[in-house]
């Protein structure tokens, strides 16, 4: 990748983190007082923003500077101007590497005049924070300060003309971190997916536990405030119950509560599980303990409950791979916004030119929003929910937040009625390679199909097995558990519908009204060819959906598969283990030849005998390369070391596909397993077409005709001709290939 470097004045871009309470900062006006409310924490995912926002200032030729201890570290001056070496092999860190602390100086006027003349001092007018609510809250008021503090400096003495003059506008990016996933504008924040993963490993271990002795666990996550984590991890692990502080529980919550543990236990469940939300309050206002909720199921069905309280453990550990990812986009996001030389039109802060932005991720997509008003907002949030206006608060949260409520009502709560003899039948096959999310997508569109009273079959291995009546009819009791197992309870297999005679046969027999079909890029081509013999068959004129799943992600379509990110986890988990970081990629978008690996190899050994570097891995895609196999790869390495170094080959292979689901794949399968009922149940939902895949488009779930993207794909190698990720590879290189000159200024 050509190294561009900005032409013009070299500029000092400040990073610190720091993360706490919401309600650090929260009316900064009232702020004379010092309080101790507040205390600072660090999420998995912030040493991957720090990194890309050091070696992209770095990479255009400016300074960057860690402040370490957050804004403790900006009053006392403990800055340390970074290196690209400072940040290397950082990724897979939980918290941060430059550490967080609570400062109540900053709280104050006095402190936060401190902080800006250790930054005028060292010429740092470019800040990015990376923290909570209260973080960016005060990162702001700072924002708003600056000119004010900048005049008082310069007057008393303590700066020089030129230094107030090259200071007049600091230009101020925050990057959200926060495990409970409270920024409205933002579908996710750096350690809510992390946090996640925690909840769901902790909980599936006791869910064991819970079986063998038949006990009730009751599972207490953070979430003051915002009931994400609660909510999101009752939907992932199945759990029976779920309190959370946006919907205050009636007084009867008891009664409720037993009735539904009591209905689960006549299906031949052996455990339950029940969420309980950090500070979730009734409907007066009283709190709701763990220790109360265990009184009253042992009261009232003579039930053996535990109580388990996760935590910090919530926010430690490595990242995700999610969590990850997003840190360094955000983080080089950050950069290109503070650096950016245009200004901003409307900024409401006198003598400032640019308006302080946050970064937010929408569906896969970095916008700069307004931080002032994602404040605003995401504290309205907060204030609805402690006054209890629970319709308000969940609609400030979201559609997709309600949406969950829903789901979690249906695929949790048992039949009320006996099943009709006699009724409508839709079936359910997986197709292609096993892989995470496709029990998940089964277990929630078979509870939703019982509901309404409709039969579902299951269709075991692939197209054979409905050819050769290898059939099981699924039902709410026999698919529990099925959202927590990975792989295919079905049994998936590689092939496209043949003998479509017999396939005919077997829909007319079993008389299958509507038809599901779980997989990848055959799971596509399956439904477009039935749509395509409709014509010659009229079993086929029934609605049929496809859910993309599949770790190669080549489903057309949709941005994301199910199954993705349980196998990027894997990676990340394994590639931990051999090294901590990865130098190089090789796929087969990018073209790469035997001369580009030739030079990478001697740059490496270059670097390797500098000492600079410990290891180089270099990770090759399955089918890279017809012509460059790992083996040539390694031929072409080993000829370079020429023994002094070693080069090895690891085959990650079926390992990637994963053990237990990865939270995001449990309740993204889990929504699409219900979407997907929605859409057979009442093909008009579809719209004209009634043969669609369902694809997650930005952040909604969406029905795309078969028919339109038979001309979007290559059928030769199996994949969408347009691929979004690909717009990543860019900033895969920027982060990891050092420019040969860094003209940065001491």
């Amino acid at each position: 990748m050509e190294q561009k470097f900005r032409k013009g004045k070299n500029h000092g871009v400040g990073v610190l983190t720091s993360g706490g309470d919401s309600q650090v900062l929260t009316k900064l006006q009232d702020l004379k007082v010092p309080t101790k409310l507040s205390y600072f924490i660090s999420f998995p995912g912030m040493n991957a923003a720090i990194r890309a926002v050091v070696r992209e200032t770095l990479r255009q030729g400016h300074r960057c500077y860690l402040i370490r201890e957050g804004y403790t570290g900006l009053i006392t001056e403990n800055i340390e101007q970074a290196s690209w070496g400072h940040v290397a092999n950082v990724t897979h860190l939980g918290g941060s590497m430059i550490g967080t602390s609570r400062c109540d100086e900053f709280r104050i006027t006095e402190g936060r005049k401190k902080a800006a003349e250790k930054m005028f001092e060292k010429r740092i007018f470019h800040l990015i924070v990376i923290g909570g609510d209260g973080s960016l809250m005060g990162a702001q008021k700072l924002k708003e300060e600056w000119g004010r503090f900048g005049e008082e400096l310069f007057a008393e003495g303590k700066i020089t003309e030129e230094v107030a003059n090259e200071g007049r506008e600091l230009h101020l990016a925050g990057i959200v971190g926060s495990i409970d996933n409270d920024c409205i504008e933002s579908d996710k924040s750096i350690g809510s997916d992390t946090a996640l993963h925690r909840i769901c490993e902790a909980i599936d271990g006791l869910v064991m536990t819970a079986q063998s002795h038949q006990r009730v666990f009751v599972v207490e996550v953070m979430g003051r405030h915002c009931g994400y984590l609660a909510l999101t991890a009752a939907i992932a692990v199945e759990a029976d119950y779920v309190f959370y502080p946006e919907i205050p529980p009636d007084d009867n919550w008891p009664e409720q509560l037993c009735n539904q543990l009591e209905s689960v236990r006549k299906y031949g469940k052996r455990q339950n599980v029940i969420i309980l939300g950090e500070g979730v309050t009734n409907s007066k206002g009283i709190k709701i303990g763990g220790k109360q909720i265990k009184e009253e199921i042992e009261t009232r069905l003579q039930l053996e409950v535990r109580i388990a309280t996760l935590g910090h453990l919530q926010r430690g550990g490595a990242p995700t791979f999610l969590d990850r990812l997003l840190g360094l986009r955000m983080g080089y996001e950050a950069v290109q916004e503070v650096l950016k030389t245009t200004e901003d039109p409307g900024s409401q802060i006198v003598g400032q030119k640019t308006v302080a932005k946050v970064m937010c991720l929408r569906g896969h997509n970095i916008e700069r929003n307004e931080l002032s008003r994602v404040i605003r907002q995401s504290e309205s949030a907060n204030d609805e929910t402690i006054q209890r206006n629970s319709d308000l608060a969940c609609r400030l949260r979201g559609f997709g937040f309600l949406d969950k409520q829903t789901y979690l009502n249906f695929v949790s709560a048992p039949l009320t009625t006996i099943m009709p003899s006699k009724s409508k039948v839709f079936a359910v096959i997986h197709i292609g390679s096993p892989c995470a999310g496709m029990n998940a997508a089964t277990f929630s569109f078979v509870r939703m199909a019982n509901h309404s009273g409709i039969q579902v079959l299951g269709i075991r291995n692939g197209w054979d097995g409905l050819k050769n009546g290898d059939v099981k009819m699924l039902t709410w009791e026999n698919v529990q558990g099925w959202a927590q197992a990975g792989g295919s309870m079905l049994g998936a297999k590689r092939q496209l519908p043949s003998d479509m005679d017999q396939i005919a046969e077997g829909l007319n027999t079993h008389n299958v009204d509507g038809l599901l079909i779980i997989g990848g890029f055959m799971a596509f081509q399956s439904a477009l060819i039935f749509q395509k013999l409709r014509g010659d068959y009229t079993c086929l004129s029934i609605p049929i959906v496809v859910i993309p799943a599949t770790i190669s992600n080549n489903c057309p379509g949709t941005c994301m598969s199910l199954g993705v990110d349980t196998a990027l986890n894997e990676i990340c988990r394994q590639v931990d283990n051999i090294t901590t970081g990865s130098q190089f990629s090789l796929i087969r978008q990018v073209e790469t030849n035997e001369m580009d690996l030739q030079k990478l190899a001697v740059e490496t050994k270059q670097r390797l005998d500098t000492g600079t570097l410990e290891k180089f891995l270099l990770i090759r895609s399955e089918g890279a390369s017809d012509d460059i196999h790992a083996a040539n790869v390694r031929k072409i390495f080993e000829k370079v070391m020429d023994n002094k170094y070693g080069v090895r080959i690891t085959n990650l292979g079926y390992s990637q596909l994963g053990g237990h689901p990865s939270c995001f794949d449990r309740q993204m399968g889990i929504r699409m397993g219900v979407r997907a009922f929605e859409a057979v149940v009442n093909p008009a939902k579809m719209g004209k077409r009634d043969c669609c895949v369902i694809g997650l488009r930005g952040s909604s779930l969406r029905y795309v005709p078969v028919q339109g993207l038979e001309n979007k794909v290559c059928f030769d190698h199996g994949i969408p001709l347009h691929m979004w990720w690909l717009e990543l590879h860019p900033l895969v290189e920027a982060m990891t290939k050092k420019p040969d000159q860094l003209s940065v200024s001491t």
